[in-house]
């Protein structure tokens, strides 16, 4: 899609067009879907996190502006995200994270800013199996830090925590993924796991 049938569509969009808002939805909700799935337990949550999330996205529509933004896919995602991560903190972050300390820290080495070409490239519904095994405190400090890119300061504002826990939560989530790999995988498709946080497609 160029930029002028973005821009005839976008339009379409504030102006509260049906059509309009249909054809963004159905452009865009595939990948938004699977977005959704690596912050739910279940396909059901996830749809039900990418209903919300669309709806924020027609509410705050008016705020893209390409100059600001890289594109409109990228600025769509942001949206879903910050939605989950809203929807999860509001229903049961507080009832359920974790009291970790900061001698259980490690500053992670890698960051997904900028990814290789030589990087290992994951079958997303495997990737998803494993990654739904997880307790929810420790997958969504997963997500944010390696597939989003947030940094720990960044995630601790999103969840009202400190950095320290949000460091604490990434060490045992990696301590955890590596536990759940010799559990279910073979020595094979473990190496393939090594560096978490690596391209899943």
């Amino acid at each position: 899609m160029t930029e002028k049938q973005q821009k005839i569509l976008l339009k379409g969009c504030r102006n509260g067009k049906p059509a309009a808002q249909k054809e963004l939805y159905d452009r865009y909700a595939s990948d938004m879907f699977k977005v959704c799935l690596m912050y739910s337990k279940d396909y059901d949550a996830a749809n039900d996190l990418l209903q919300e999330g669309f709806l924020k996205v027609f509410q705050k529509i008016h705020l893209f502006k390409f100059k600001d933004h890289s594109s409109l896919g990228g600025w769509i995602r942001t949206v879903i995200v910050h939605n989950c991560v809203d929807h999860y903190r509001s229903d049961s972050w507080n009832r359920n994270k974790l009291e970790l300390t900061d001698e259980e820290t490690e500053r992670a080495q890698y960051r997904n800013h900028e990814e290789s070409e030589e990087e290992t490239i994951y079958d997303r519904d495997e990737f998803l199996k494993i990654i739904s095994l997880l307790p929810d405190g420790y997958a969504l400090v997963l997500n944010l830090f390696y597939l989003e890119g947030y940094t720990h300061k960044e995630i601790a504002e999103k969840l009202e925590i400190t950095e320290g826990t949000s460091k604490s939560q990434l060490f045992k989530a990696k301590k955890y993924l590596r536990q759940l790999l010799l559990e279910n995988l073979g020595d094979e498709e473990i190496s393939r796991y090594e560096g978490f946080g690596r391209k899943v497609v």
